[in-house]
Formats: C-alpha cells, structure tokens, sequence
C-alpha cells in the first residue's frame, strides 16, 4: 500500500473523528464557555492528552514501528510478538507506577502546570479533585497506544484513526446525561474520559485478535530490541511531542490570565484538524514505507518518495492555512458562539486561530521530517532540535506574553515551529537522509500562486458578507459551508491544470 493511499485512508477515519470532536466543543462550549468551569476542565485533561497525543501521534509509533516493521519484514513472526508483548508489559508498569505517584502528589503537579489558579483556593482544590479522576487515563492509553502501532506497523491505519470517536461520543454523552439529571458537568465529564480509556483499549484487542495479530508476553526481554527501542523512544518523546510540550507549556503561561486558556484550547482544536489530516496522517503512514524501503532500495528511491510525500502535503496544507486564516472569525462563530460562549469569547479565540495559522504548514512540514530520521533509527538530530525548539519557545512565549497576554502565546508557538523545520532539513541533508532537488521548485510555486488566488477569492466572500449571505437567508452556517466548499473547488479546478496535479496523475500514483 503506498504512502499517499494510506494516508488518505488514515484522513479519512481521522477527519470523521475530528467531526466529532468538534460536536464535543460545541457541547463544552455551550454548557461549560470560557470562563472558570471550562479551564478547570482543560487543564485536568491536558495533562494526560498530552501524553495521548505525544504517544498515539509521536513517540510510541516512531520508536516501536520501525523495529517491528523490521522484524516481521524479516520474517520473524515470533520475534516481533515477542517484542511487542515487552513493550507493552514496560508501558504498563510504568505508567501505573507514574499514575500512582501523581495521583498521591497531585497538589504539587497542579502547582507546577498551572500555578496561576495558586491565587483561588476554591478552583485549586476543584481541578486537583477533577484531574485526580482523570489523570489514570493515561494507563489505558499506553496500552491502546501500544495496540494502535501495532496495527499501524501492519498497514491497518483506519482504526487507529477512528479511535478518538469513542472518546468524543463518550463524552458528549456525559454532558448530556449530567444536563439532564442537574449534577456537576466537571465530574461526569472526568469519568467520561477514563470510560473511554477503557472502551478503547477493549476494542483494539479485539481487533487485534480479528486480524489475527497476537502478543507474546515473556520474562525473556529481547534485550537488543529493547535497548533500540528506548533509544529512539527517550529522543522521540520530546522531538514528536513538540507541539504537545509547546501546548503544554502555553497552558502553564496562560493560566495567569483568566479565560487564556479556553481561547487557546479552542483555537488549537480548529488549526489541529488540517494538521492531524495531512502531517500526522502523512507522518504515520512515511514512518513503516520508510523503515521497510531502507534495506532493499537506493538512497535515490527513498528521495524521490520523501520529496513527493512532501510536494503533496503541501498541496493541502497551504491552501489549509490560508483559508482557516481568512474565515478564523467566521469559523469560530459558527462553531462555538452559543450559550455561555460569548461575543468576546470568539473575537479572543479567532484572534490567537489567526496566528496558530502561520506555524501550521511547519508543523506539518515537522511531522514529515521528524519519522524519517526514526526510519533511520537516528534520534540524536530530532533531540537536539528538539532542545532548542523548547528553549525559545517557553523563553518567546513568556515575553510576549508578558507584552501582548495570550495571543503571545500563539506567536511564539508559530515562530519556534519554522526554527525546528530549518534545523530538521539542516540535519536530514547533513546525515544524507533527504535533499531537496529542483523537481520540487516548480509544483510549489504554483502551489503558491493559486493558493493567493484561492485568498483573494475568500477575502472577496468576506468583504461581502452582508450581502451575500442575503442570499442564504442570513444563515451563516450555510454561507460558511459555501465558502469552504466553493474555495476549495477553486483551488482544486486552477491546481489541477498543472500536470503533476492532474487526476489522471494521481490516479496513476493511488495504484502504484
């Protein structure tokens, strides 16, 4: 299965998840807002979804894919089950030990990733109750995490994809439910998130087993693997988490400023849905090509596959940051503006969108290059970088928002993201992994150029609003869908005059 038709089977599963998710914020946005409730919510959840993210999306799958691949590509079946079984029995040890020791200090782990709520005893004390609930869903999702690589590692993307959808249906579920019998939305909301870190760990086992895919779990650890693994993984947690750590880091910053956070958390939902759909899909589906083309095909052959995964993620990604940059008001608006969601909470959350929109094609130029230095079982670059990247982005993220409050935040996290993009390239093209070759100047150029024609377009839509939602009878979900799909069309018919981009070429490459 080749790199551009798993990853659009990996989008797809993903954005139906992401459909959901976005279902679930506008249930959170309507009963919890953006005031006290809400960021109390966010925080409680964002510690262990950090760990989600960096596991699911990051560290787990780049350190664990390519030796598995490896292994079953060689025809050691049993070694490899081994291998996983090891993994799987080091991941849930330590992560219940982790939970345990977190769950007893509490107070000092809130105190460390949100101090500003240290002013208010009251809502202190609520979010280590609600973040005592949550937080052993971290147990659950190592262990999925685990699953879904596993899975990933045998080209069966789709479920890994999907899996978020359990999680957002579950809790939606919770706010209604606790709507409808009057109890505290913070409470079924946390137990709703470790239901799910259940129900999704049952039903990759299943899955596992209809494939028939199965696990050996031994005393015997194969101790070459495992020190291969932990290798890769120590780098891979902070150079695939980088995004999640910069979040995270923000999240700290921003909870000195009341409201910060739900701004923040609303906007990264929306700019997070383009970048699981093209980096994070693409990125996954790259590592296991990668890892198995390394031994059987020339360094050219690999190229020429990196440079036109490239060529295609950008072919979406721009037009993706430039049209969520234009109709960011409008977006968030029809979304979120409902309830306890107010006027001024969209102007804030639009505003911070707005500048998360100038780092959006780096992070996922990021989710490109960071997996091919894993195929290569080289993280050393990825950990430097990574460094670096953690560095000015907390030390920019506290300037300007010290100057500018939370939408300083959004900057430095933009900014920090092209620094790492030029470092990962430095780094690919010294160790001879990835070079770029002239093919690639004429397809992004024009990428460029129908991209500013597709801006001018919207810009004309928004200029005019008022009067061309008349014709949608002032409906702006409707005038909303129309500029999406109008937009993308536009973009779609002008790009596809150029060869590279024709549908009778990509036809030809979906087959391959």
């Amino acid at each position: 299965m080749n790199i551009l038709k798993s990853s659009i089977i990996y989008s797809f599963f993903t954005s139906i998840s992401r459909i959901f998710g976005f279902v679930r914020d506008i249930f959170i946005a309507n009963f919890l807002g953006t005031g006290l409730i809400s960021d109390i919510f966010f925080v409680a959840f964002r510690f262990p979804n950090t760990f989600r993210r960096i596991f699911s999306e990051g560290a787990l799958n780049s350190a664990f894919v390519p030796i598995y691949t490896k292994l079953v590509k060689e025809n050691l079946i049993q070694e490899s089950q081994k291998f996983a079984g090891n993994i799987l029995t080091i991941f849930f040890i330590t992560a219940l030990f982790l939970v345990l020791i977190v769950e007893i200090f509490m107070p000092y782990f809130i105190h460390l990733i949100a101090p500003g709520f240290s002013n208010d005893i009251n809502k202190f004390d609520e979010l280590v109750r609600i973040s005592r609930i949550i937080f052993p869903f971290l147990i659950f999702i190592s262990v999925s995490s685990i699953y879904s690589s596993i899975l990933n590692s045998n080209n069966k993307f789709a479920l890994s994809a999907a899996l978020p959808i359990i999680l957002n249906v579950t809790l939606i579920f919770s706010l209604v439910f606790a709507y409808k019998i009057g109890e505290n939305y913070l409470t079924f909301l946390a137990w709703g998130v470790v239901i799910a870190g259940i129900l999704q760990v049952i039903i990759l086992y299943l899955s596992l087993l209809k494939e028939k895919i199965y696990i050996i779990f031994s005393l015997n650890f194969l101790r070459t693997q495992i020190k291969r693994f932990l290798n890769l993984f120590t780098a891979s947690f902070f150079s695939s988490g980088l995004l999640q750590i910069n979040i995270l880091i923000g999240t700290i910053i921003a909870s000195f400023e009341s409201g910060a956070i739900s701004y923040l958390y609303y906007a990264d939902r929306i700019y997070q849905l383009p970048l699981a759909l093209i980096g994070i899909a693409i990125g996954i589906t790259l590592l296991p090509s990668i890892s198995s083309k390394i031994k059987h095909e020339t360094q050219e052959s690999i190229n020429q596959t990196i440079e036109e995964t490239l060529i295609y993620s950008l072919l979406f990604a721009i037009p993706a940051a430039i049209g969520i940059f234009v109709l960011s008001d409008l977006i968030i608006e029809v979304l979120f503006e409902r309830g306890a969601f107010n006027e001024n909470s969209t102007a804030n959350t639009s505003y911070a969108l707005k500048y998360y929109c100038f780092g959006l094609v780096g992070f996922i130029v990021m989710k490109i290059y960071t997996p091919i230095f894993f195929a290569y079982e080289n993280a050393k670059p990825t950990l430097y970088i990574t460094a670096i990247n953690l560095i000015l982005n907390t030390l920019l993220s506290i300037i300007l928002f010290i100057n500018m409050g939370f939408v300083g935040i959004a900057i430095a996290t933009s900014v920090s993201a092209w620094i790492s993009v030029a470092l990962l390239h430095l780094g690919l093209e010294k160790n001879n992994y990835f070079k770029i070759t002239n093919k690639i100047v004429v397809p992004i150029i024009i990428i460029f150029l129908v991209s500013f024609l597709m801006y001018l377009y919207l810009n004309f839509l928004m200029k005019y609003v008022s009067v061309i939602s008349s014709f949608f009878y002032y409906n702006e979900i409707i005038f909303l869908v129309f500029s999406v799909i109008s937009s993308i069309l536009l973009y779609l018919i002008i790009i596809s005059f150029y060869k590279p981009f024709k549908y009778s070429e990509l036809k030809k490459i979906l087959k391959k």
